[in-house]
């Protein structure tokens, strides 16, 4: 089943209002941070139309929202870590029955933060591996810095290769006619 995944509304109009502005690229890292903070959407979906709109920002907005990516994920392994386990399964029964959770469980129990530096930086969903590592001990420093390296890594590639090719990432089934 193939499922397309469509930016909401109310992004797609705060990116086009704001692309004027010289702090377009706070206001797509602030969408980063929320995204990755309540995991309510990959943020994948922002960020190609964000430097669609915007090509020459490309590297700006891949490293501010790497950053506001790892604060984000640092912040959720907070939450996650004081909530509790109970309470976190009790809302999000799914998560412990990913295969991709047994994966993840494995790389950090074998490589602790570079697994989540890795995990960051793949495609992979990150929020079964944070609230994984958030029954831990864990560093806040720490996963900011790991999901902080990943993600900029990954936001920065994306964004380049969005900047350079972007009729890869223009669906031409949604052009208007």
């Amino acid at each position: 089943m193939n499922k397309k995944l469509h930016t909401p509304d109310w992004i797609r109009k705060a990116l086009v209002i704001s692309v004027g502005h010289r702090y377009y690229p706070l206001v797509v890292a602030a969408i980063a941070f929320v995204s990755t903070a309540t995991f309510s959407f990959p943020f994948v979906i922002v960020l190609i139309p964000a430097v669609l709109l915007s090509p020459r920002r490309w590297l700006l907005l891949g490293l501010l929202c790497g950053i506001a990516s790892g604060t984000g994920g640092a912040l959720l392994v907070e939450v996650f870590h004081c909530l509790g386990k109970e309470l976190v399964i009790s809302r999000y029964p799914d998560l412990l029955d990913m295969e991709k959770w047994r994966l993840a469980n494995q790389w950090l129990q074998s490589y602790g933060l570079i697994a989540l530096a890795v995990i960051a930086l793949s495609p992979m969903p990150q929020t079964p591996v944070l609230f994984l590592y958030s029954l831990a001990n864990p560093s806040g420093i720490g996963v900011l810095i790991a999901i902080g390296v990943g993600k900029t890594v990954k936001y920065v590639i994306l964004a380049w290769l969005t900047a350079r090719y972007p009729t890869r990432f223009v669906d031409i089934t949604q052009r208007p006619e």
